[in-house]
């Protein structure tokens, strides 16, 4: 998943904001240095947070499809950009580069521009985007290479699959969206805002609605109770602990396909393994890496992905996919993975969740009590949070502490408390922060390219993009009526 390439090749600058760096969002909490029974044994495949391979409906998100944790895989890296490892040494993160802006403005598709990076663009059809074979794929090298201003963005064949939607999301608005003029630069900077505005409205109006609560995040954005002091920077409480939420939500494998097509097309999100494969009844058309094309079979359907007809999400908890503890070496280099002191140093590398543990005491990170406390919020109970860890007592690590307040709060539908909270401020300031933003450019805009006036979601991206007729349109889930708590209520009252 992300986070495990060398980064830095490319660094993008904003017309409104250079790259930033990390920092603190809660500069004088004290940090978690050690926590009980440890990054290791916490993390560890067939541990306490192991949340097995197969498909399980019990773990179904009902409230989050499976799209929107690529679509929070491709803002992270909209965001973020530290070619500088977290996991091995002790960090400054004040001297941390953010070699990303820390603004929602999509440096990740257009890179530096066309001028400075035309690669990325057609020559023959100028301020459009470059697309690859069939325009089903990125644009590749000889080699297979996407040339695409994220790298990252072509870790798995999900994420490659949404870039490429984002890239023909622009070439349409360019082409119908800023009038019938000669190409110009002037058109491609409105088709930009035009893109640009539309992407902020659905991460705060659609992502993190699902995610931290409509209400939640429209009295954060009212209130805002976290402001950058001065430039903007990426709090490492958001970027090393609440934002990694998302890697709790990934399925060992995904249908393709959208319902009706038979059989189902489905894929694991790495190599089959003997024996662990076994359990998923649906044979596999192939698996989930990137970094080359995109077989014709591993093409994604968005209605398997997004619209109330697409599969659930897996649930934000303590349970992390097997496949996850047990990194590939395609993911990990092999000479991280190889340790002739055995199994117990091969796991701390391998294991996802134990690298996310580990960063979050190199980076000093508080734990997750206190930051509640700072924050005012109901603490867990250790009961809630250590119940069934073998040695689990005491503070936890602030990543750890976030899932289990989704998990026992909201029954793993949305993030609470704590979590809630450092997700919704920091998006909330970063919007105030971007002086190029539609919230401080108009605040009064709506979206005008949905079905209904002032409503744009991620149905309605695709459906425009890919020109959907009536009859196969993608479908609109009730924001309103999101389930919670096993119930469906009034997003108002969450």
């Amino acid at each position: 998943m992300h986070g495990f390439l060398d980064r830095g090749a490319f660094v993008p600058r904003g017309r409104f904001s250079e790259t930033g760096r990390f920092g603190r969002m809660l500069p004088y909490l004290r940090s978690l240095r050690e926590f009980d029974p440890g990054p290791l044994e916490l993390g560890k495949p067939g541990g306490a947070m192991d949340g097995g391979d197969v498909f399980d409906p019990s773990q179904d998100n009902d409230r989050i499809r499976a799209g929107y944790t690529f679509l929070g895989q491709f803002i992270d890296h909209d965001l973020t950009f530290d070619p500088t490892s977290l996991l091995e040494q002790q960090i400054d993160p004040g001297a941390t580069r953010n070699f990303r802006t820390p603004v929602l403005e999509l440096d990740s598709l257009y890179g530096l521009g066309p001028a400075q990076q035309p690669y990325l663009y057609d020559r023959d059809k100028p301020f459009q985007f470059l697309l690859g074979t069939d325009d089903e794929d990125l644009p590749r090298n000889a080699q297979g290479r996407a040339l695409i201003g994220d790298p990252r963005n072509d870790e798995n064949v999900i994420i490659s699959q949404l870039h490429l939607l984002m890239l023909k999301f622009h070439n349409k608005v360019y082409a119908t969206e800023t009038g019938d003029g000669p190409d110009s630069i002037a058109r491609f900077e409105e088709a930009q805002r035009i893109v640009r505005w539309h992407y902020q409205w659905i991460v705060l109006n659609e992502f993190l609605a699902r995610t931290v609560g409509a209400e939640t995040m429209g009295k954060t954005l009212t209130d805002m109770p976290f402001r950058f002091p001065g430039e903007p920077f990426m709090p490492v409480e958001f970027s090393v602990a609440a934002y990694r939420f998302g890697h709790s939500q990934v399925r060992p494998a995904y249908v393709l396909s959208a319902s009706g097509e038979q059989p189902p097309r489905v894929a694991s999100i790495f190599p089959l393994r003997p024996g662990l494969d076994d359990d998923l009844a649906v044979p596999f058309v192939g698996d989930l890496r990137g970094g080359k094309p995109v077989a014709a079979n591993l093409r994604v359907e968005w209605a398997a992905f997004f619209g109330p007809d697409a599969l659930a999400s897996k649930q934000i908890d303590r349970r992390i996919s097997s496949r996850l503890l047990m990194l590939p070496f395609s993911v990990v280099s092999p000479e991280e993975g190889e340790d002739p002191a055995g199994v117990a140093a091969v796991t701390k590398v391998r294991s996802l969740a134990s690298r996310n543990l580990q960063r979050g005491l190199d980076a000093r990170l508080p734990s997750g009590q206190t930051v509640a406390a700072h924050l005012g919020i109901p603490q867990l109970t250790e009961a809630q949070l250590w119940a069934g860890v073998d040695g689990g007592k005491g503070r936890a690590p602030l990543w750890y502490y976030i899932l289990c307040e989704a998990e026992m709060l909201t029954q793993g539908r949305m993030l609470a408390g704590v979590g809630a909270a450092i997700v919704s401020r920091v998006f909330a300031a970063i919007m105030m922060a971007d002086k190029a933003s539609y919230l401080v450019q108009d605040p009064s805009w709506v979206p005008h390219l949905g079905k209904e006036e002032g409503r744009f979601t991620m149905s309605d991206l695709v459906n425009y993009t890919l020109g959907k007729t009536s009859d196969k349109e993608l479908g609109q889930e009730d924001l309103s009526t999101l389930p919670i708590n096993g119930a469906p209520v009034d997003v108002a009252a969450e």
